[in-house]
């Protein structure tokens, strides 16, 4: 057995010792040492703060050269907040970026934090708590239905695991509020990541407003935003308190449970970067080209979105088409690119990128857009660009807005399908392009 096995790093051989105590000891207080000054550092380098802004790169588009949160920044540029803000990114960050210097890296110091409290946690007696009322019937329950615990991760041992990291992470977020001092803290999305729970414990439990500012479609069926029947009487301590909402469909949609809680709250702030775009580009003269069709997740495959009536569509009407990939887009690009070829459609439908074309920019250009539930029909419909829907989940969604102007619903097995999709271009061929402003709203001062 080679007693001392060689490894290459960058091209260069480099020998290194098998288990030599000595340096692994020696390595890993150089990593604690080097967390425990980076955490130091980072806090020190800190300023107060009016907002901490909690997104990730999946919502920025590149524009002049930079990486932009269509959210976040078209307020911050609009209204000159660059130094009242810190933009808090908590996956990877892709520079160039929009107002670096209001950037932190959430990934760097959090892992820092956590290796600190992974060493400390070794020396600490603790004897986990569990206190969690009508747990047992809980438990039964989901037995009843023939589902299990271990599966769900809704065991005693999946659940201490996970309040443990979400209180030992909470940690670190008390210390950066205290620092930075905010008024209010913002998520695009609440739901999903253990870090982003910790953070809004930490900013309820010091009295911090926090809020989640929607990025996507709030209906009836999504689970974070709906069907809430047991609320405490002062919400929910990883909840925000407040739900920044596109429109009042969305804001209906969180008041029907919101209301019973004291505290919690929605309004409406519209979508800023519509408005912050038209700003923009109000000189500029807008033709009507392309039909603008809003691809989706799992569990969409290629041939779901493209069926035989969709493409004799492409090829029969006078329209370029523009396939706009989702931001956390998994079909294979190579995969559809020859799908269109051996359909031949190549020349017709063109792939776009959901982060190089601002998703305003191709929507009114576009005649009509269809989907088959992306929240992109909110967007449009604030830009008074039709919206035709052709899946039952999203006709269940976006009932509210079906109106046979601005959104309509066919259904794809319908025998008469084309016809009828022919017939809502026509109606949709001589709608005025949307003339008026959309007001950006302040996230400090409001709209004025």
């Amino acid at each position: 057995m080679n007693e001392n096995p060689v490894v290459r790093e960058k091209g260069n051989v480099v020998k290194v010792s098998g288990n030599n105590p000595i340096k692994t000891l020696f390595r890993k207080g150089m990593f604690m040492l080097k967390a425990q000054l980076g955490l130091i550092v980072f806090f020190f380098k800190l300023k107060q703060k009016q907002i901490l802004f909690f997104g990730s790169h999946i919502h920025r588009i590149f524009q002049n050269g930079q990486y932009f949160n269509r959210f976040y920044d078209s307020m911050v540029d609009f209204h000159g907040l660059q130094n009242k803000v810190y933009n808090v990114e908590y996956q990877k960050i892709n520079e160039p970026i929009y107002n670096k210097k209001a950037v932190i890296s959430l990934n760097t110091y959090l892992d820092y934090h956590k290796l600190v409290n992974k060493v400390y946690n070794k020396f600490r007696k603790r004897k986990p708590l569990l206190a969690l009322k009508q747990y047992d019937q809980f438990c039964n329950d989901l037995s009843g239905l023939n589902l299990k615990l271990e599966d769900l991760r809704l065991s005693e041992n999946h659940l201490i695991e996970w309040s443990e990291k979400v209180n030992t992470n909470n940690m670190f977020f008390e210390r950066l509020y205290k620092k930075v001092k905010p008024q209010k803290v913002i998520f695009l999305g609440y739901y999903g990541l253990d870090d982003l729970y910790a953070a809004l414990l930490a900013a309820n439990k010091l009295g911090i407003k926090t809020i989640d500012f929607q990025h996507g479609p709030q209906t009836n069926v999504h689970l974070a935003f709906s069907c809430w029947n047991k609320i405490p009487e002062k919400g929910f301590n990883s909840m925000p308190v407040e739900f920044w909402n596109w429109d009042q469909a969305s804001k209906n949609n969180i008041d029907t449970w919101a209301n019973t809680a004291n505290g919690v709250k929605a309004k409406v702030v519209g979508q800023p970067y519509l408005g912050y775009w038209m700003h923009k580009m109000k000189n500029e003269n807008i033709k009507k080209q392309y039909v603008f069709y809003s691809l989706q997740t799992h569990p969409f495959s290629i041939e779901d979105f493209l069926t035989p009536q969709i493409i004799a569509l492409i090829k029969r009407l006078k329209y370029n088409w523009v396939l706009r990939l989702h931001p956390r887009n998994n079909l294979d690009i190579d995969e559809l690119k020859l799908f269109l070829k051996t359909n031949k459609i190549e020349n017709k439908a063109h792939i776009q990128d959901a982060f190089n074309v601002p998703l305003p920019e191709v929507l009114t250009a576009s005649v009509l857009h269809i989907t088959n539930y992306s929240g992109c029909l909110i967007e449009a419909y604030q830009l008074g660009v039709p919206t035709l829907l052709i899946n039952e989940v999203g006709h269940e969604m976006f009932s509210e807005y079906i109106d046979n102007k601005l959104v309509y619903y066919l259904n794809q097995n319908e025998t008469h399908f084309q016809q009828a999709f022919e017939d809502v271009i026509k109606n949709c061929e001589n709608l005025p392009i949307l003339k008026e402003s959309i007001n950006v709203f302040n996230p400090l001062g409001g709209f004025k």
